[in-house]
């Protein structure tokens, strides 16, 4: 009888204990970048170095390298400077011409100079950093303050950073996302190129060419020019464009 009582609680022991254990060692399922609460943090590291890399992305790397990382892009665009993967995933773009990165810029957070200064901070932060050797012109849409000799740009959103972008120093005029005219035209005294934007289109926030300037200038100035003065701007843009 004792040995009958005793297999029986053995039997009851193992029923209960074997899901229990196997409830506990179930193994967690990590998370693919992208669905619900994952990082969106780039692959690799997040320093921004000017004139060098962005998110790992070295400039003068071949660009499959950057596509062997990050996957495939979410669109890829031919201007008449380069060819332009965008990586909305991880906010990244990727400027390339003939194979080769010349350029990286990032709308992540994440990505910082130092530590110190990305996505989010003051413009004053990036003159503190970098001094007042700057041009102004147009980064990536943005208003912004370009450091050609130091190979890196800030594009403004009023007064904090909403876009960061490295280039080989002195190279500015060869990326697209610093060259809107994208074909060498010398801008408008004072008014940044729009003229091979294309309109109602996302490099022009789905405006005119003379709303999308009429923006930007309000965006750069906190004033707003009539909607004459963008168009005629705008016509003597493109007329330059045509010599």
């Amino acid at each position: 009888m004792r040995a009958f009582v005793a297999l029986f609680v053995a039997v009851l022991i193992a029923a209960y204990a074997g899901p229990l254990f196997a409830q506990q060692q179930q193994p967690v399922q990590p998370q693919e970048p992208g669905q619900p609460g994952a990082p969106t943090a780039p692959p690799g590291p997040r320093r921004i170095i000017a004139g060098r890399t962005l998110a790992g992305i070295e400039v003068g790397r071949p660009i499959g390298r950057v596509l062997a990382r990050f996957g495939r892009p979410s669109e890829v665009r031919e201007t008449a400077l380069d060819t332009v993967y965008v990586f909305n995933r991880f906010g990244i773009n990727v400027y390339a011409k003939g194979g080769v990165v010349t350029a990286a810029s990032g709308t992540n957070s994440l990505l910082k100079v130092d530590d110190n200064l990305g996505v989010g901070h003051r413009v004053e932060d990036a003159t503190a950093m970098f001094g007042r050797g700057f041009r102004e012109g147009t980064v990536e849409g943005w208003p912004g303050l370009i450091y050609d000799g130091r190979g890196i740009a800030f594009g403004l959103d009023g007064r904090g950073v909403a876009a960061v972008i490295v280039f080989r120093p002195g190279t500015a005029a060869n990326v697209s996302a610093l060259s809107p005219g994208a074909a060498g035209a010398p801008p408008v005294a004072g008014f940044p190129n729009v003229a091979h934007l294309r309109p109602f289109s996302p490099e022009t926030n789905f405006m005119s060419l003379p709303g999308y300037l009429r923006w930007l200038m309000h965006e750069a100035s906190g004033t707003w020019i009539t909607y004459q003065e963008a168009e005629r701007v705008v016509k003597e843009q493109q007329a330059g464009t045509t010599r």
